[in-house]
Parts: structure tokens; sequence; C-alpha cells
């Protein structure tokens, strides 16, 4: 409508502007040196004027045309060509995603020149060589594609070093990794895939400090944080426990968070550290302060394996929790283990046979099984060992009756598997 309107007003204008000239049109000489005078209206002065700006417009459009038309010709040809390069990538990867690796990189390969994402054909094309073991030819791609610009580098960085754990190059994987890191310390991704370096590596170190950096949430839905997390921090205070070096170890501890430091498995890392560092008194009072907090059956039963310098204040310690936590089968067993050290057999004895009854365990078997060689009831010690066996096979429990012993006492070994809780209070 725009248009129709301007074309309406200037085909108005013309047709004023001629019927203009033709009512006021006048002679006009002209001397034009030996050619003499030419004789010319107004309107044909003006009519001669504009077809002669018309002529000279087309005679400079012409000639444009004429000198752009090879680089019209070229563009027509770049155009072609880009098509078609687009078209062989598009081909390339759906040959890559149907799993043709050499038909991919030949058809990536074939117009790269010509494309308008080249990095693309080559990362794909270097991907396509990686999987067919084509190690020189994958780096001969990334190289390349390394030149396209700054732009590129961390693509090109992160697609390497992917590539280079897949392939088990972990050193190569880490340095490209490391390199890029400093380019872009907080990249995610990258970090991501050095995490996973240092972990095989079994670099806990490192792995430790580069915990702060990683993105949890990714992490936590394939609960790899925590894999690493535990990993690296037992790895980290067992290197330092091994050194003896008690300060280091406690310089770490109060630099952990808090999130790490109360969790039950961190404490009786740092307790079995600082008792392999030498510092066993300073294990205990962590252990008893911890399980005085809040009560953990795995800590309960770390504090019967733990080389308490006074035994029978650890008895006592650990019956006063017993009487908080009387159906507690690792506390049981710690007592178990600790009157045994203690030489106090019979209460050994009962504790072992109250702790079966909670919680059978094949090991708790064999311990009581031990005991009772050492104390000379063979006839007893080959019923343990039976029973053991039978439940480690079918995870059943049965009741027994204990030979007297040549002392001339006897008990009855009860034993329930861990879900008959009616049965499960049968003692000696």
């Amino acid at each position: 409508m725009r248009y129709f309107i301007s074309l309406l007003f200037f085909t108005i204008g013309a047709f004023w502007l001629g019927s203009y000239a033709f009512e006021h049109s006048v002679n006009v000489n002209i001397e034009w040196g030996d050619w003499g005078n030419i004789a010319l209206t107004s309107t044909t002065i003006l009519i001669a004027t504009i077809l002669g700006f018309i002529a000279l417009y087309a005679t400079v459009a012409l000639l444009r045309t004429l000198f752009g038309l090879p680089k019209r010709i070229r563009l027509y040809k770049q155009n072609k060509l880009s098509n078609k390069a687009n078209h062989e990538l598009t081909q390339g990867l759906i040959h890559f995603t149907e799993g043709h690796w050499q038909e991919s990189e030949k058809t990536l390969m074939n117009t790269v020149r010509h494309s308008k994402a080249p990095l693309l054909n080559y990362l794909a094309s270097a991907r396509a060589a990686h999987i067919q073991g084509n190690i020189e030819q994958r780096d001969h791609y990334l190289k390349i594609a390394t030149e396209l610009g700054n732009g590129a580098q961390t693509a090109v960085s992160v697609s390497q070093a992917e590539m280079q754990f897949s392939a088990g190059q972990f050193e190569q994987a880490r340095a490209t990794l490391i390199n890029q890191l400093e380019v872009t310390p907080k990249h995610a991704y990258a970090n991501k895939l050095l995490a996973k370096v240092y972990f095989k590596q079994e670099d806990w170190s490192n792995l430790f400090k580069l915990l702060p950096d990683l993105d949890k949430e990714d992490l936590q839905r394939n609960n790899l944080f925590q894999q690493y997390e535990d990993n690296a921090f037992a790895g980290v205070l067992h290197n330092l426990a091994h050194k003896k070096n008690l300060t280091e170890l406690q310089a770490l501890w109060k630099k952990i968070p808090s999130t790490i430091k109360e969790k039950p498995r961190s404490i009786l890392l740092y307790c079995d550290a600082l008792a392999t560092a030498g510092d066993d008194l300073a294990s205990n009072k962590l252990l008893t302060s911890s399980l005085n907090k809040n009560w953990n059956e795995g800590l309960a039963e770390h504090y019967g394996l733990l080389d308490h310098p006074a035994l029978g204040t650890a008895i006592k310690q650990g019956e006063k929790w017993l009487s908080n936590h009387p159906r507690s089968p690792m506390l049981l067993l710690s007592l178990a283990r600790l009157n045994r050290q203690y030489q106090l057999w019979g209460k050994s004895k009962t504790y072992y046979n109250t702790c079966l009854n909670l919680s059978p365990s094949t090991e708790i078997f064999l311990e009581l099984a031990e005991l009772l060689e050492e104390l000379d009831e063979q006839e007893n010690a080959q019923i343990c060992y039976k029973l053991g066996l039978n439940y480690s096979i079918h995870q059943k429990g049965q009741i027994f009756n204990l030979k007297a012993s040549e002392k001339g006492s006897s008990s009855t070994l009860s034993v329930v598997p861990k879900i008959d809780e009616s049965i499960a209070n049968t003692s000696i």
C-alpha cells in the first residue's frame, strides 16, 4: 500500500511538471563555438536532461554489473559449495550417530574447506578417528581445530581430554585439562573430567583440593561427589598418617567443612589416622566424645578395635553406654573384644552370645570359636564353626546347646536371623 501511494504521488508530480513545462515553454538560443547557434525550447532541454541522467545511470549500472560479474560468479560457486558442505556435514553426523565411523570421517572431510562450521567437522572427525583407534589421525584433526580461532580452544581441549581419558591416556588428559583450566579456571566440565583423572590415578591430595570447584549437584545425581569426597579424604588422611605428620593431620581436620567432619565415616577415618600417626590418646578422646554426642553403630564397633591405654576404664565406659543402648549389637561386640583382651573370658563369651542373638555374623562366629579354642573348649568351638558356616550359607539362625566345659559350666548359644525379633531376646 505504501509503495502504491508513493507511485501515485510520483505520477501526479510528473504529470504536473510536464504540463507546467509545456505551458511555460520558452525559446532558448545556445551559442556553441563554430557550431553556431542552436535554437531549443526549455521543454526540450528539460526532457534531454532527464533522458541524459537516465542514460548515465543505466551506463554506470551496466559497467558495475560487467565489472562485478566475476565476483558474482565466484560468490555463486562459494554458496553452492557451502550448501554442499552443509549437506555433507549433516550426512557425516548422521553416519556418526549410526555408528558408521569410517564413512562419517570421510564424509565430514570431503568439503570441510567450504563448511560454515569447520570446527564441528574436525571435532566429529576426531571422535570418529578416536573410536576407530586411530590416535595419530585424531590428534591431527584436533591440532587443525585449535588453529580455527581462540573461541575453539576450550571446545577442542575438553574434547581432546575426554578422548584421551577414554583411551587410558590419563597423564595426557591431565596435562590437557590443567592447561585449559589455567585459561578458564571455573569451567565445570573440565573440572569434572580432571576429577575423574585424579580419581583414576588415586591422586587423593589434588582431588581433595579440587572438590570445592566441582559442580556438586551434577555429580550427586550419580553419587560421584560422595565417592570422590570419601576417597579423597581417606587418601589424604592415610598419606599424612603414614608420614607420622600429626601437625598437618590436625591442621587438615580443623580446615575441613563441618559437613564432612560430622560424618561418622570421617570420624572413623580421622581416629584411625591419629592412631596410625601415634596419637592413640587423641583418637580415643575423639571417638568417646563423638559417641557421647551422637550414637552410631559404626563408631561403637570401632571402639572395641582401638588400642586403649587403660582397658578397665574403657570397659567401664562401654558398660555405661550399654545401660542406654542395651540392644546395640556393635557395642556388645566391642565389649566382648575388650573383655577378651582383659582376659575376662566369661564376660567376653556372654557379650559375644548376646551380640549373636541380636545380629548374627560369620565374623562374630569366627571370633567366638577362636575364643573357645583358646579356652580349650574344642567341641564347643567346632559347634560354633559349624553354626557360622551354616549361617554364612543359609542366613538362617538355629538354637544349639554347647556342651559343658571341663570346668563343669554349661551354656546355650542361641542364634537367630536379624528379622526374627521374637527369638532375638534368647540369652545364655
